[in-house]
């Protein structure tokens, strides 16, 4: 059985994808990209997406790889913005937001008990303020 029977289909297309694209694998070679990137990308758009077209041509056309050079240094600026946005982007993806209401619901309980016990050091004259049920996230100021 060859390894290529063992990988997901998926992953049997994207290789096929990256066949026919052979620019997007000098991306990777030059450091630009990562094939996780392109794989994610690729899951999203598609392989008939009109982004993949300036890709499609032959490895050893020197002077493609010049222009690809060169547009990666032209753009290195919206290329740092866009992996940023990327970021955040995957940041998102990955956030599970019961897990964020439930950190968030700690954090004020942490912080109520915290008013609670300073509140309990103040003066006695100060006890007309602990009666008032205030938000967690309201500070006093006395």
């Amino acid at each position: 059985m060859s390894s290529d029977q063992e990988l997901h289909p998926s992953v049997q297309e994207f290789k096929q994808f990256m066949k026919q694209h052979p620019l997007l694998i000098q991306e990777v070679k030059g450091g630009s990209k990562t094939l996780q990137e392109l794989f994610e990308e690729w899951s999203v758009v598609g392989s008939e997406h009109e982004q993949w077209s300036q890709y499609i041509g032959s490895q050893s056309t020197e002077s493609k790889q010049t222009e690809v050079d060169n547009k990666s240094k032209d753009s290195k600026t919206s290329k740092s913005a866009s992996d940023t946005l990327g970021q955040i982007i995957g940041l998102v993806k990955r956030m599970n937001v019961d897990d964020l209401q439930q950190h968030l619901t700690q954090f004020s309980s942490v912080l109520a008990n915290v008013q609670n016990v300073i509140q309990s050091f103040q003066k006695p004259s100060n006890h007309t303020n602990q009666n008032q049920q205030d938000h967690p996230f309201s500070f006093r100021r006395d």
